[in-house]
């Protein structure tokens, strides 16, 4: 692929992975990438940056027109090697430890009903999946104990025995202690008690036998018919680098190193499989502010796609992905940062919709327009000075549904009724990001931001000054009842006037009677978003109780 051929609109990131892709692979029809995890815990977030990073370049081929093959491998043939710390029933899970994820019972069902998955490792990935699909992610899905077990990797397993003399130099590089001249390239579970404490055994041809060293079963596999027999991984990925003719796939900088997964990998493919190890991209970890180290299953907690998809638009959670280069770190936050993060990405979609003008900030919004774009949940290109779907930004929005107790079609109303939603498309959006916004307001906004509107009035008289600005306030609502807040706003601002009080020394007395707080949102927000007919009989509380004295 030529550099005349180069688009430079397709300056992502990702548009550059898939342009050397297409320069390793001219002719391969159609392109095959790859990612995949083993599920021996909940696959979080920082799990979803490996799929997320063979979907951005999946897309950036497919907007070049070139067919793509997206497989996803769950290797739930590996061994389960612990608990997690939050598991449930960890008694069931600690009985099934050295088994194949696969066979391990799921411990999620439920007792009593007996309704869940039928094993550990189907419970997690149907979990995955099911976080996957809202954000246009479907890949092919290859379970691999089925494949193992199939025979499907026969030709696979024999020539990796064939071959084991190449491959044990290859790996004896990079180990302080070599491999012995007897060892097998195998793993696998026992047909007995199904742990991998197993010895092997090799006839030359197609047979393979297994004795346990655990509970001492005997067992011979003949590979074409498939069974409890598969190779390690690091013999495994090149195999199936091969088997599947794969010409992308990333890895955490865990496998990246010298030496590491992907370099041994590497080795193997070629003189073995006849293959090639395909264009890679290492990728950085994923952080939760506020936690320490990076995510871990086993170490409980973990923050899954689905955690996330409850604050973030599935199209804001590809865009945080989208916008980082995959060898950079960077957190996901659920604190007061999620605000910034939304106020950023408006921007974002903002300057992908601006008209160029010849100017210098055409290549930023060409950037900025092509990351929006990966970003879609469905493909599709952004013309300069198309226009986006309207939205409410999340700091006022926070503050509308809060008023209206998280009735999201109350706040809907609220907006219809100021002109700011229109549309059928804009009052879909409005509805995805309000029900974000309020699970962000119920589950992490910090507790100063969280208020609710009293339920009965005050019983704290005002007595003085603060009781005469109130009384003209209540005289404002009461002579206006549908003011606007356009119309409020001048009354606020000479509401102290004659008195010693400033605006700042009122307010806390106003809110209070409101939300039980000395600090809310814009007064003039928040009473006429209330409108009247509720804000009033709070406020008269603070006039009535002393007259009644």
């Amino acid at each position: 692929m030529g550099a005349q051929d180069f688009d430079p609109y397709f300056s992502h990131w990702a548009d550059i992975a898939a342009r050397r892709v297409l320069a390793a692979h001219p002719e391969t029809r159609p392109i095959t990438v790859a990612a995949g995890i083993t599920p021996s815990g909940v696959v979080h977030i920082g799990n979803f940056r490996e799929v997320m990073t063979v979907d951005l370049v999946a897309r950036a081929l497919g907007d070049q027109d070139i067919p793509v093959r997206f497989i996803y491998s769950w290797d739930d043939f590996d061994v389960f090697r612990k608990v997690p710390a939050d598991a449930p029933r960890p008694e069931l899970l600690t009985e099934n430890l050295r088994r194949s994820v696969a066979d391990v019972p799921d411990p999620f069902t439920d007792e009593a009903t007996g309704e869940g998955t039928d094993s550990y490792a189907s419970h997690h990935i149907e979990i995955f999946e099911a976080g996957l699909a809202p954000l246009g992610i479907a890949p092919e899905f290859i379970r691999q104990s089925k494949a193992y077990r199939a025979g499907r990797y026969a030709e696979g397993i024999r020539r990796a025995l064939e071959c084991r003399d190449v491959i044990r130099k290859a790996l004896d590089e990079f180990r302080t202690e070599p491999l012995s001249e007897d060892w097998l390239p195998l793993a696998g579970f026992c047909g007995g008690c199904g742990r991998d404490e197993v010895d092997f055994e090799w006839d030359g041809d197609w047979q393979v036998g297994m004795t346990c060293r655990d509970c001492g079963e005997m067992t011979r596999v003949d590979l074409r018919e498939g069974g409890d027999v598969k190779l390690p991984w690091r013999i495994d990925w090149p195999m199936r680098w091969a088997f599947e003719s794969v010409c992308f796939e990333p890895g955490g900088k865990d496998h990246s190193s010298a030496g590491g997964s992907y370099d041994t990998a590497s080795r193997i493919v070629g003189p073995v499989y006849d293959g090639w190890a395909p264009e890679y991209v290492a990728y950085d970890f994923v952080r939760i502010k506020g936690r320490g180290g990076k995510i871990s299953s086993s170490a409980g907690e973990a923050v899954t796609v689905a955690d996330c998809l409850r604050v973030y638009e599935p199209e804001m959670l590809r865009w945080i992905f989208a916008s980082q280069r995959p060898n950079s770190e960077f957190q996901i936050s659920f604190d007061l940062d999620v605000i910034k993060l939304y106020e950023d990405y408006d921007r974002a979609v903002a300057t992908a919709h601006t008209p160029d003008d010849g100017s210098k900030k055409d290549k930023k919004r060409q950037i900025v327009r092509r990351t929006i774009e990966l970003s879609s949940v469905r493909p599709r290109r952004i013309a300069p000075g198309d226009t986006p779907v309207q939205v409410p930004s999340f700091r006022p929005l926070s503050m509308i549904l809060q008023i209206y107790d998280g009735d999201v079609e109350r706040a809907l109303s609220h907006y219809e009724q100021t002109g700011e939603v229109k549309t059928d498309a804009e009052r879909a959006r409005f509805r995805e990001r309000a029900e974000r916004v309020w699970n962000w307001v119920e589950d992490f906004a910090p507790e100063e931001f969280r208020y609710r509107i009293r339920e009965s009035p005050a019983t704290t008289p005002l007595e003085g000054e603060p009781r005469a600005v109130l009384a003209r306030l209540v005289a404002v609502l009461e002579e206006n009842p549908s003011i606007s807040e356009a119309e409020l706003i001048p009354h606020l601002k000479t509401l102290c006037e004659g008195t010693s009080l400033s605006a700042s020394d009122f307010y806390p007395y106003a809110y209070d009677l409101l939300i039980a707080r000395e600090k809310g949102p814009k007064l003039t927000t928040l009473l006429t978003t209330m409108g009247s007919d509720r804000a009033l009989p709070l406020l008269r509380a603070g006039l009535d109780q002393v007259a009644a004295r």
